[in-house]
């Protein structure tokens, strides 16, 4: 006699966990053997078994077995309870089944939920290092500000404003004996190379400074150049120069701007 389908499933269910008798399971192995239909049962009921062993970082069942072991459970539950072969009820297994499919669908809905919350906390710190950035270069323009107000400020020029050529603003607070630097349509010097400043005595060897490099725009802000001191300066001038700088110029000057005597 053929084995009703419901019956089927529910044997189905419980062989593949491994819960009917040993004789049962022989007498089902028999009809497994015949049965391509009993065969797929076993096999998607298998499926969703190793599916919870693996866990959460397991793949989600195709849509078509949750979708079919979730039914048969739903049946199952609405049906009435027919006699069962050998008098035992395998209803229970079909619902447990059904069960791994949820359990193994709510571990990954989680797992997605969790990498949602990485993706956000990731925006977060970045939207706050960009204020951060801001914040720091608000912070600077204020110290910039202040510094060329200060009364005790003298401005040097180098170069030719209004022109395309480059040119050099020093911001020289003589009370601190300290400069800062404004280069605008300096282009950048070349990997190897680098700008350096000098300071030129009325009598002696010019005396190195700080070397720096431009922004791609042609612009570059140096702050905190020390003046030296007890020295008679007649004027600043700019060289290209080494990677690193050179203890004399290696290079014609190519702006130069007169420092001076305070009035």
């Amino acid at each position: 006699m053929k084995t009703p389908p419901e019956n089927l499933q529910e044997l189905a269910a419980a062989y593949a966990l491994g819960a009917l008798e040993p004789a049962e399971a022989k007498a089902f192995e028999a009809l497994l053997a015949k049965s391509p239909e009993a065969q797929r049962e076993v096999a998607e009921y298998r499926e969703v078994g190793a599916l919870l062993a693996l866990g959460a970082g397991a793949a989600a069942p195709s849509p078509d077995l949750r979708a079919r072991v979730i039914a048969r459970a739903s049946s199952q539950k609405e049906a009435r309870l027919a006699p069962r072969i050998g008098g035992s009820g395998w209803a229970p297994w079909v619902a447990f089944a059904a069960a791994l499919v949820a359990v193994v669908g709510l571990a990954i809905a989680w797992q997605g939920v969790t990498r949602q919350l990485s993706e956000r906390e990731a925006t977060i710190a970045a939207l706050q290092d960009t204020l951060n950035q801001r914040e720091e270069r608000l912070a600077a323009r204020e110290r910039e500000l202040n510094s060329l107000l200060d009364p005790h400020i003298s401005l040097i020029r180098m170069g030719t404003p209004g022109t395309p050529e480059p040119v050099i603003q020093l911001f020289w607070n003589r009370q601190s004996n300290r400069m800062m630097a404004h280069a605008f349509q300096l282009k950048p010097a070349a990997g190897n190379r680098t700008y350096q400043l000098w300071f030129i005595p009325k009598n002696g060897k010019p005396i190195p400074s700080v070397t720096f490099n431009t922004e791609a725009s042609g612009h570059a802000l140096v702050e905190s150049i020390e003046v030296p001191a007890g020295v008679e300066l007649a004027a600043a001038a700019l060289t290209d120069e080494p990677a690193g700088g050179s203890p004399q110029p290696t290079t014609t000057p190519f702006l130069v701007g007169a420092l001076a005597e305070k009035s």
